[in-house]
């Protein structure tokens, strides 16, 4: 969604400030650096409407199109950005889980994982803590990525240690989905409607 902290949670996991935070996405950026000796490749791309598909723009939905194709053979996951201060009610989900199973098909969910974004306000508050609080229709997100999430302190880049974590749990699902790139891109893909707001990730 739009203002969820993406760009800072691209600078936070690439170690240095390489997208512009604090400030809208219009244009998809991808940037790639040597992170925990592994090369990372991340797509920053313009957010979505938190309520509604129509409502999104069809400019927007075409980089976010362009975002994808930056990758290739195709990104291995998506991250679902979403930060812990803010709520997820029944109308949201069903909205976000409408754009992923029409643009991504029924296996999308074993893709994706929920990273959430302003880590610092939880304080000493665990993130299990956190989801339980959060109600059940976060808990039922999280259940339809297959229970993969994480949580960043988007802060200040270069400077959380659980950024390795994130990426041993990347490297997880990558392998549980047989190390194939998901989305691959082909003619017929590139053709379709994509709207959905993320940040495609590829480890090589």
């Amino acid at each position: 969604w739009k203002g969820v902290g993406k760009s800072s949670v691209g600078n936070s996991i690439l170690g240095r400030r390489y997208f512009e935070s604090g400030q809208e996405t219009e244009l998809c950026l991808r940037r790639q650096a040597l992170v925990c000796g592994r090369r990372v490749t991340i797509v920053d791309t313009p957010g979505w409407d938190w309520f509604s598909v129509r409502r999104t723009p069809k400019r927007i939905r075409q980089e976010s199109q362009r975002g994808a194709a930056l990758l290739r053979p195709g990104p291995h996951t998506l991250l679902l950005v979403l930060p812990v201060v803010s709520s997820l009610t029944a109308r949201k989900r069903r909205t976000l889980l409408a754009h992923i199973e029409t643009l991504f098909g029924d296996s999308a969910c074993l893709h994706t994982m929920v990273l959430f974004s302003c880590g610092d306000w939880l304080g000493r508050t665990p993130i299990e803590e956190h989801i339980l609080r959060g109600g059940r229709e976060l808990q039922r997100l999280l259940e339809y990525c297959g229970n993969y999430y994480h949580v960043l302190d988007s802060k200040t880049p270069g400077k959380d240690r659980s950024v390795s974590v994130l990426l041993d749990k990347i490297e997880e699902m990558i392998r549980e989905n047989g190390d194939k790139a998901f989305l691959p891109i082909q003619e017929e893909w590139c053709k379709s409607q994509f709207y959905f707001q993320h940040l495609f990730f590829k480890v090589n």
